[in-house]
């Protein structure tokens, strides 16, 4: 066998370990969760808050989306405006209306929102 046939092999069964080692937390994570659940897990909100202009502000959304996508029970994820300007407002009130997960609101709703 040659040097570099070995070295491959070697990577290869790094990257195997790898992958079995966050198979193994995966799994335990998942069992977990399944012995603590409850018959009310109430409500998950994903907080996040936007003030004058933000650059990345659909970058940021999309990654939050896909968290709340990923979290179990439902989960919400809330934009609260704190004085955007009017592009970032735009971008947001386009994002919301493809992500049915997203809800704008003002720092004063937060609470209504929270705590009906």
């Amino acid at each position: 066998m040659c040097w570099g046939g070995f070295m491959f092999e070697l990577i290869m069964k790094a990257v195997f370990v790898l992958f079995a080692v966050l198979g193994m937390a995966e799994a335990l994570r998942l069992f977990l969760f399944w012995l603590l659940k409850s018959k009310n897990p109430g409500r998950l909100y994903l907080v996040l808050s936007m003030r004058g202009h933000d650059e990345e502000a659909e970058l940021a959304l999309r990654s939050a989306s896909e968290r709340v996508k990923w979290m179990s029970g439902g989960a919400e994820l809330l934009l609260v405006d704190r004085g955007m300007d009017e592009e970032t407002r735009k971008i947001c009130d386009l994002a919301s209306e493809e992500m049915p997960e997203l809800r704008l609101c003002r720092p004063d709703e937060v609470e209504k929102i929270i705590c009906p």
